[in-house]
This record gives C-alpha cells, sequence and structure tokens, in this order.
C-alpha cells in the first residue's frame, strides 16, 4: 500500500513539473487567460476564441468595441446610393461621422502602381493590425486582423483632404476614400476630386487582402461566426479551403443570414461590385482574361466585369465564366449592386420609384415598368439587363420563385436550378413556348411579360436572335432595335432571309399573333380604340385583335391604329398559320381535305393555296372564316401579287 502512494505521488510530482515547465516557457497574463466571451459581451454570434492568444488580440484590437453592434454599416455604394436607400428596412445605420462608408474596410495595404486593368495592387503595412492571428472562424485560418488603411501612405493627402473627419479604425477610412472614388467616378458631386491612382490602388490591395479571409475582417468575422458555422461547415470537407471560400459561402446563402451578418456581407459585395479585384475567387479566376480581353479598360466602377460579360465568348478559363455568372447571380435583386445601373438609373429612380426599396429586386421591377420612359443611359442599362436574364432564366429572382414548380414538371431536363449550365435559354424558351400549360399564375405572368419584350426587341427573342444574326448584320445593320423594328425590317426582306432566319421568323410572328399584347406597334397605335371599343374584350385567344377589326371602319376609329390594323391584316393573309384564331378553328379540316396544298417548308409562307371556305368542312372551321364587319373574307385574303386567291 505505501509502495502505491508512493507510486502516485511521484506521478503526481511529475506533472507538476511539467506544468511548471510549460509556463516558465510560455507565461500567461492575466489578460490572456480571461476568456474570449469577456472580450465580446452580448454578442452570442462569436463562439470562444480557440486560443488564449486570439482572445488577447479580439480584447485589444481597436476594432473590437465598433463591432460588437451588428447593425453598424452601410450598404449603399456612395453618396447618392446613400440616400437613394436610407429609407430601406435593410438599410442599416451609418458608422462614421461624415460620410458612410460604402464597403467593408480594405486591407491596410499600399502600391504605388498605377490603375490598370489587370495589375494586383501589390500589399503595404497596414495602418493598425493585432498583434497575433484571430481566428473567430474557425473554417478559414487565423490571420492578423486588418483595421484600416495607413493614414500615412499614398492616401494621406486624400485622407486630409477629403475624409478629415472620418476616425481611423474599423475600415472607416478606407471605406470613406472609396465614396470619395465613387462619387468622382460617376460625377454624383462635381466638388468631388478623383483619388490619385496610387492612392486608389493602396485602398483596393487593403480590400483585396481583408477579403480573401474572413479572420482579417473581424467585424464580418464576428457579426457571422454562428451562420458561417451553420451554413458553411461542410465547406472543406466537399471542396477544401480556398482563399475567400468562407465570404463566397455567406454571399450564397446571404437571404438566411441574421441581419447583422448579412449587412456586413453586403458591404463585402459593394467592393467588389466596383472592382472585380475585391472578389478573391473572381479575380484568381479572371484575371488573365482580364489582361487578355480588357487591357487598357481602367479598374473600378464595374468596367472589368463589363468588358468580361461583353466578351464571354471569348473567355479561356471556364471558371472565370462561372465565377461571373455567380457574382451576377448574386447581385442581381439589389440595384446598389449594380453600379452602373445604380448611377446610371438614379436620377430615373428618383423620378419614378423614389419610394421603391433598392433590394429584393423591387427597384429593378419598377425601373422595367417604367422602361419606355426612362433616360436614354439607364435605358441602355436595363436593357442589358434583360438580354441577360432571357438567356438565364435565374438572374431573374421574381420568375425564378414563381416558376420554381412549372419549370420542374415542363422544363426539367436540363437538370435542376443548382445544377443547369450558365447562360442556359432552354428554360426560358421552353416557359413561352408552353405558357398556355403554365399552373401558377404568377408564373404564367412573368412568362407573358419576356413574350411581350420578345415582340418588342429581337435582342430579347434568344431563338430569333440567334437563328438571324447574320441576316440582321446584313439586311438590317442600320436599323435600331426595339419597337418591333428589327422583326419587321426581317419581315420586309423575308425572300433574301437565310432558310433558318425565315424558319424561326415564321414560328416566332404565329406565336405573336395570339394577344394584341404581343403585337407592339399595333397596340401603341390603338390605346384610344381599345379603350373605347375593346375595353372589357381579353386580350388572349386574339379577341382584342378581333374588335380592332371589326370596328375599323367606324368613323371615330383612328387613322393610325386603322393602318396598323390593315397591316396585320395583310401580313397574316400571307399564310393561315399567321392568324392565330382562323387557325386554331381550321386546323382540322386543312389537315385533312388539303394536306397537300401548302407544302410546310422551312418558313415558307402559303399564299392563297389553301382557301378556308372550300377547305371547311365543320361549322368552327367556318366560323372561324367568318371575317367582322370591315374585314376581307378568309377566302380572298391573299399574298399581294400571288395568282387566283
Amino acid at each position: 500500500m505505501a509502495q502505491g502512494m508512493l507510486r502516485k505521488s511521484s506521478r503526481s510530482l511529475l506533472l507538476l513539473a511539467a506544468l511548471l515547465l510549460l509556463a516558465a516557457c510560455n507565461p500567461l497574463s492575466a489578460q490572456d487567460s480571461k476568456p474570449a466571451a469577456d472580450t465580446d459581451a452580448g454578442n452570442s454570434a462569436v463562439p470562444p476564441a480557440p486560443a488564449t492568444e486570439d482572445a488577447a488580440a479580439i480584447a485589444t484590437s481597436p476594432a473590437a468595441s465598433a463591432a460588437q453592434s451588428a447593425d453598424t454599416g452601410s450598404d449603399a455604394p456612395g453618396p447618392s446610393p446613400a440616400a437613394a436607400a436610407e429609407s430601406e428596412s435593410d438599410a442599416p445605420a451609418p458608422t462614421t461621422k461624415a460620410a458612410t462608408p460604402a464597403a467593408d474596410a480594405p486591407d491596410a495595404s499600399a502600391a504605388s502602381s498605377k490603375s490598370s486593368s489587370t495589375a494586383s495592387p501589390a500589399p503595404a503595412a497596414a495602418a493598425t493590425t493585432t498583434a497575433a492571428p484571430v481566428q473567430v472562424v474557425p473554417l478559414a485560418p487565423g490571420a492578423v486582423a486588418e483595421d484600416d488603411i495607413n493614414p500615412n501612405g499614398a492616401c494621406k493627402d486624400a485622407i486630409a483632404s477629403q475624409c478629415q473627419d472620418v476616425e481611423q479604425g474599423d475600415s472607416q477610412v478606407a471605406d470613406c476614400l472609396s465614396q470619395v472614388a465613387q462619387a468622382a467616378e460617376f460625377a454624383e458631386d462635381a466638388s468631388a476630386k478623383p483619388l490619385p491612382d496610387d492612392c486608389y490602388e493602396e485602398v483596393m490591395a487593403f480590400k483585396i487582402s481583408r477579403n480573401s479571409n474572413i479572420n482579417k475582417n473581424l467585424p464580418l468575422a464576428k457579426a457571422c461566426a454562428s451562420d458561417a458555422d451553420k451554413y458553411c461547415k461542410d465547406l472543406q470537407w466537399y471542396s477544401g479551403y480556398r482563399n475567400g471560400s468562407v465570404i463566397a459561402c455567406l454571399r450564397e446563402v446571404k437571404d438566411k443570414l441574421q441581419a447583422g451578418c448579412r449587412k456586413e456581407v453586403f458591404k463585402v459585395q459593394l467592393d467588389a461590385a466596383f472592382d472585380y479585384r475585391a472578389d478573391k475567387m473572381l479575380h484568381e479566376a479572371c484575371e488573365k482574361d482580364a489582361e487578355a480581353l480588357c487591357k487598357g479598360v481602367k479598374n473600378g466602377g464595374g468596367r472589368i466585369q463589363a468588358c468580361l460579360r461583353q466578351q464571354r465568348m471569348k473567355l479561356a478559363n471556364w471558371d472565370c465564366e462561372y465565377q461571373l455568372f455567380r457574382k451576377e447571380l448574386e447581385d442581381a435583386d439589389d440595384l446598389r449592386l449594380s453600379v452602373r445601373m445604380f448611377h446610371a438609373c438614379l436620377a430615373d429612380k428618383q423620378q419614378f420609384c423614389d419610394d421603391v426599396p433598392a433590394g429584393r429586386a423591387m427597384a429593378k421591377q419598377c425601373l422595367e415598368e417604367h422602361r419606355d420612359e426612362l433616360s436614354e443611359g439607364c435605358r441602355d442599362e436595363i436593357d442589358s439587363m434583360i438580354e441577360r436574364r432571357v438567356r438565364d432564366f435565374r438572374l431573374d429572382s421574381r420568375l425564378k420563385k414563381a416558376c420554381e414548380r412549372d419549370i420542374s414538371n415542363m422544363c426539367a431536363w436540363g437538370g435542376d436550378m443548382a445544377t443547369m449550365d450558365t447562360y442556359d435559354s432552354m428554360v426560358m424558351n421552353c416557359l413561352q413556348d408552353f405558357r398556355e400549360e403554365i399552373k401558377s399564375e404568377s408564373c404564367k405572368a412573368q412568362v407573358h411579360k419576356y413574350v411581350e419584350l420578345a415582340a418588342q426587341d429581337i435582342r430579347f427573342d434568344v431563338p430569333l436572335a440567334d437563328a438571324c444574326y447574320n441576316d440582321r448584320t446584313t439586311l438590317c445593320a442600320n436599323v435600331p432595335p426595339g419597337s418591333a423594328r428589327v422583326i419587321r425590317c426581317l419581315q420586309s426582306q423575308r425572300v433574301k432571309l437565310s432558310v433558318v432566319c425565315r424558319a424561326t421568323l415564321f414560328n416566332e410572328e404565329a406565336r405573336f399573333s395570339e394577344n394584341i399584347d404581343f403585337q407592339y406597334p399595333m397596340k401603341q397605335a390603338c390605346l384610344r380604340e381599345m379603350d373605347r371599343y375593346c375595353k372589357d374584350v381579353p386580350h388572349g385567344q386574339a379577341r382584342v385583335i378581333r374588335c380592332l377589326q371589326a370596328r375599323k371602319s367606324d368613323k371615330e376609329f383612328g387613322k393610325v391604329c386603322r393602318l396598323e390594323v390593315e397591316r396585320f391584316e395583310r401580313e397574316t393573309a400571307k399564310d393561315y398559320r399567321l392568324n392565330y384564331r382562323l387557325y386554331n378553328a381550321c386546323k382540322g379540316d386543312i389537315g385533312a381535305t388539303c394536306k397537300n396544298a401548302c407544302e410546310l417548308k422551312e418558313g415558307e409562307i402559303c399564299g392563297g393555296k389553301v382557301r378556308i371556305k372550300q377547305a371547311a368542312t365543320t361549322g368552327t372551321c367556318l366560323a372561324g372564316g367568318t371575317s367582322p364587319a370591315g374585314v376581307n373574307t378568309p377566302g380572298s385574303w391573299h399574298m399581294p401579287g400571288s395568282l387566283n386567291m
């Protein structure tokens, strides 16, 4: 028994000696030994620091006190965006005394190189850093948290003249300088001086470094620690850690995040919206393509992203195409994240959509509804947005949400929404082709809107735009898009069109004959007559068109409207299939009695080869072939110049 006690005593003495030796090698102060929770009281979203050095770093960081509130920061990309968004429920409160920072704090690094389209700014020493690496978010490596830009670096003069009232720390000075750059970029303030190139590059170097690791951005890390653990914990299991991958994960699920985290993530998105280099994964994927395709394009202002999108077919790196689409998809719902559109449409938003929030796709929808009234620059941006949406439905979150079930039921051969190829127009085309079978009324309304747009502008009709690209370049090069001008140009030169263009044009003409909403020039010309004669007539199944035909000889019927109605009659007289009501009433009879009269070749028209009255064997067809007063009878409809109608 005594021997047993002696052995236990010896082991205790050895353990005590080891602990004393460890303490001598790594002494801890009382401050270091405090639990991490003491450094951030009240912030339940932040887990205890994984090491006592991390806890000390958080406690001593100047950013810690400012990051305790999850409601700080601004989600507006500059002075004007802040003003436009200040009444929105999702807009966080400003943190500085003067200008509201637009985006997350840059990385305290400096670069003296001039701004160019491709060069990455060289890092420089930060103004204020913590003494040791911090790992608030365990999914990312520990890192030295970077507090703000160097006040004595390349931006010293700009800080003194433009941000003199902004307190150093928490990236507030860097954010102020970003606002200055944006205000000068978009001429919001005539007195705003652009940042010197070396200062701008220093700000960007700070942001690039800070956004490469969530633990370098202490306010973001603290606000998003619990969300990162909840939504991104499988990140390493699936793909392993990459620089910026935790921040990228949070962006993908931003709608599920807690308010404080969502606001911090929004600030990071603003950085990348203005300059693609602030998005670590986008920059790594697209840097070489930007060097090759966008040489001479200045950084900032969203220019590089726009250049790369325009050169999409020439991209050498598939990952660049994917990251561009990912970025566009993440930013699609918020007008403030579409930097060039926001500034081009700022006055229009104030005029037409002043009380509409910038987020949740609401402001973009409002501007789209006023498309015909917008300023030229704003309309160009809206048209560009629509042109991209028709090539991938996922860029329109409202349609995506409204049509999710119908897409799964009718158009899911391309895979589910998460796995479909980028820029895939198949789903949008499918929805339009089978719109009558759509179950959801909200989905049907969204699809109807896109058919209207396609009938108005060839750029929004993907099958026709692709099929007739060369024909349009050759035959209609000087015809501006919009108001169905290009479509009418192609119609007027039908015999000169390529086979595929002629066939696609015919299909679209047949589709557009079903609704007055798809006859843009006629609808615009006949608004008064529609209100007077056809106010309660449903638009579908060509009923309003039939109503206008019936009343076109009335004394009060407008001349401009009458000319449009008569033009429509001449076009539909070229082929019975272009007359929606006639075709649907008589297609069975024609198939039975006149199946050899009109050979259905690619896009060729029948002319007067099918005589409806002679072909009709049913009352339905005869009724469909009976014209309203003042309209030529179907049996006499003919293509001008044809023989024996």
